[in-house]
């Protein structure tokens, strides 16, 4: 059973991503044909200080080689073709930042924003500088935005930490440590303070960490969920939100 007793959200992870350049406008757009309910979508900041939707750790998907985003300033990121790479129908796709998919995608479904943060990027200062900058953004949150359709997740719990101290009203997620999950259940209770969810990849969920969850309160969501197998396996452990490439084969499968 999901936390709300019913069937759980189908989330299009990156957008509709097999349909179309991940963390894109055309991809967001392409989700929202199907009976989803949210975008997950990434963060990161350019050299001067604009809140990019973008996920890997360099440029070189959309050929800017090994440079990051936040080598470039949004011109210069501008300048990169982010659709080519997919197929050549997509040539000439621009980046989107957060202002704008906000603005474009906020008031039509649920965005799941992932700040992204490695550990050279904690020690520089880089993400206390993107977390700030995010929670600029939802500062100035369109009016026709619910709030309740605004989420926000880091594998960082310090990225967290900082986002709800400076914004305690939305809703926080931690994805879970990839190499070690199961860690978390030794946390002390305030290394959770003010989660309202958290995400894990769907081979690493058991029933002991889904009992740990739910006894603390926490809604369940995993990722990436893109067969029959992995959805039978989030049914099955109640789970309330699907991640998945393929949200038009998800929201079929698990709303028929």
């Amino acid at each position: 059973m999901t936390f709300e007793g019913k069937r759980p959200w189908c989330i299009a992870h990156r957008g509709a991503r097999d349909e179309a350049p991940e963390n894109t406008r055309t991809a967001f757009t392409r989700a929202l044909r199907y009976p989803i309910d949210g975008i997950e979508l990434d963060v990161q900041m350019s050299a001067d200080g604009r809140c990019v939707i973008y996920h890997d750790a360099t440029l070189r998907r959309v050929g800017g080689g090994s440079r990051r985003v936040a080598d470039l300033t949004a011109a210069q990121l501008a300048a990169l073709d982010w659709g080519r790479w997919f197929h050549p129908d997509f040539a000439g796709e621009g980046p989107l930042t957060l202002d704008e998919t906000l603005a474009a995608f906020g008031p039509r479904t649920r965005l799941l924003i992932e700040i992204k943060s490695s550990p050279a990027e904690r020690r520089s200062g880089h993400s206390d500088r993107l977390t700030r900058a995010v929670v600029a953004c939802l500062a100035a949150l369109p009016a026709n935005v619910p709030a309740d359709h605004i989420h926000v997740l880091s594998f960082d719990q310090q990225v967290l930490h900082l986002a709800r101290r400076l914004a305690p009203s939305w809703r926080y997620v931690l994805n879970l440590p990839e190499r070690d999950p199961g860690q978390v259940m030794a946390w002390p209770t305030t290394a959770l303070e003010g989660l309202w969810a958290v995400d894990g990849r769907i081979a690493t969920w058991t029933p002991a960490l889904v009992a740990w969850a739910r006894a603390r309160g926490l809604r369940l969501f995993t990722y990436t969920c893109n067969g029959p197998r992995q959805v039978a396996k989030a049914l099955r452990l109640g789970l309330d939100g699907i991640l998945s490439d393929r949200p038009r084969w998800l929201t079929a499968h698990v709303k028929a």
